[in-house]
């Protein structure tokens, strides 16, 4: 793993440049961020709950260890975790990601919730290498944005917003402006990849987790454009590895959380995530689920990424969700979730029973005009 500390974060010191000048003033994601900031610089450690509220925060005295940042935590499986983070494991964070861009700064487009890490890590990127933050929702680039607040900025999306700006023309128009676009949350579906690849969209599709303080893997726009898949290879401060005959992907990083393992074992050991998937030969790593995900329905194990791969093949499918549902004769029910919610539902359904083995197709259909995802892309629990 490298090592280079050259974008060091000190929770006890740092200066309020990071805001871009042209914030609305009293903007709340603004002043959440500037609260947080100046509860860890009196040496409070923070917890971030929902809505922009901070939960707790307290001061610990030594023996509890520096002043800790902890988010909320609980994947697809619905239990409710605080993962807990430090200026040294969001430092190596941040400088991972500056190493394998190759840049010296990183100025953001902040849309995601600052109470995730998706969220905060922007704010922590500028900190730490003198970059800026401004503070908009996603939907402003439906429509004309001044080239100043887009030019030379990174913005992170989630698959569902992408998908929803790339149908219009101008929010295109807007999303090639930018330094870059960092996809992650949830998997980029084939469909949604050639669209941005045809849209001439600077994509750059990552992993991460908050164990993680964001990504640990990255694919450069230039890999993306010619045709590349996955989330690209890992970051200089963390290491991948899969198991042979399960597929399922562990980490080491030192961006590792302070509270991933038993007391004492931080960073020295992998950390056994829920994801599953490989790499090529030239070190490119795939996600083809997660094992917090699997439906079992009447005796069968079903991955529902590769049912929703599939639906998403159908012409007019331009979203979905694949989901078990608690059934007293299946075990559980295998639910799909689709937008737009006018497309030819019949059709669909024989598209799928060529598809797909039997114990495979939705024995529920939804159609929707928004899929139930939460405000960072995954299933609400």
């Amino acid at each position: 793993m490298g090592g280079v500390m050259t974008g060091e974060i000190t929770f006890g010191n740092y200066s309020s440049s990071w805001a871009h000048e042209q914030n609305i003033s009293g903007n709340k994601q603004q002043l959440y961020a500037e609260e947080i900031l100046t509860l860890l610089q009196k040496g409070h450690s923070v917890w971030l709950g929902p809505n922009l509220n901070i939960f707790q925060s307290e001061v610990l005295d030594t023996k509890n260890g520096p002043p800790s940042l902890f988010f909320r935590s609980g994947g697809t499986s619905g239990n409710t975790k605080w993962v807990r983070h430090s200026e040294k494991s969001v430092s190596f964070a941040v400088c991972g990601l500056l190493e394998s861009l190759g840049v010296e700064e990183i100025s953001s487009w902040c849309c995601l919730p600052l109470n995730h890490v998706g969220g905060m890590m922007q704010i922590f990127r500028a900190i730490g290498s003198a970059g800026r933050v401004y503070f908009s929702s996603y939907r402003k680039l439906l429509d004309e944005v001044p080239s100043e607040l887009i030019q030379n900025q990174w913005i992170s999306l989630v698959p569902t917003q992408l998908n929803r700006l790339i149908t219009s023309s101008i929010a295109c128009k807007n999303l090639r402006q930018f330094k870059g676009i960092f996809i992650g949350g949830a998997a980029l579906s084939e469909k949604l990849a050639k669209k941005a690849r045809n849209e001439g969209i600077p994509l750059f599709p990552c992993y991460g987790m908050s164990e993680t303080a964001g990504m640990i893997t990255l694919l450069s726009s230039h890999s993306f454009e010619k045709g590349i898949g996955g989330v690209g290879k890992v970051l200089p401060h963390a290491l991948m590895a899969v198991n042979s005959l399960t597929n399922r992907i562990s980490v080491k990083a030192r961006s590792i959380s302070l509270n991933a393992f038993k007391e004492g074992q931080g960073g020295k050991e992998w950390l056994s995530t829920p994801d599953y998937g490989y790499h090529d030969p030239k070190g490119n790593w795939f996600i083809e689920g997660r094992l917090d995900r699997t439906i079992v329905t009447g005796g069968e194990k079903v991955n529902p990424h590769l049912i929703e791969k599939v639906l998403q093949e159908f012409n007019s499918v331009d979203e979905c969700l694949v989901c078990g549902v608690e059934d007293q004769d299946w075990g559980q029910r295998i639910v799909a979730y689709l937008t737009p919610i006018n497309l030819e539902l019949n059709k669909l359904k024989e598209f799928a029973q060529e598809r797909l083995e039997s114990h495979s197709i939705p024995k529920e259909w939804k159609l929707v005009n928004k899929l139930p995802l939460n405000e960072m892309g995954k299933p609400k629990n």
